[in-house]
């Protein structure tokens, strides 16, 4: 008798174990959101979600950015190497770094499922690439 209660203890907490194994993935998630710059380019980053709630933007990124340089045009791609964290739907870093300052913010619009912002980067951004600036260029971006 006491062997079978042992094992009903046993098989409970299992249970118990396992439906909490499988809820985690829920708590935390992740979307991508992609996008289009108004004057061109693409923007595309992920978010972070827990408890149903977005707290962090990673991976901010941009392709075919123009951009002017004392050398003339040129079209920029960069990745943000740092995340950003969200609140109240909003979010915002100004990275520097390198000879290059980089400032991105942004908001969370229509229940999560778009975004848009501003996005201005200035500084040397490659090699023959100096004194080259973005200007303040807004972007949007739809859920994926």
């Amino acid at each position: 008798m006491r062997h079978l209660k042992q094992r009903r203890r046993v098989g409970s907490i299992a249970a118990v174990v396992a439906v909490i194994a499988l809820a985690a993935p829920a708590l935390a998630g992740a979307a991508s959101y992609g996008g289009t710059f108004k004057d061109g380019g693409t923007v595309s980053f992920k978010t972070v979600t827990r408890d149903g709630k977005i707290v962090r933007v990673k991976d901010f990124g941009w392709k075919n950015l123009p951009t002017t340089c004392d050398q003339g045009a040129f079209s920029y791609t960069a990745t943000l190497q740092f995340s950003m964290g969200v609140k109240s739907l909003g979010f915002a870093i100004n990275a520097t770094g390198g000879g290059v300052v980089q400032v991105v913010s942004g908001r969370f619009t229509d229940q999560r499922r778009k975004a848009g912002g501003t996005l201005n980067v200035f500084g040397d951004l490659a090699a023959g690439h100096t004194n080259c600036a973005t200007g303040l260029l807004r972007w949007s971006a739809t859920r994926r």
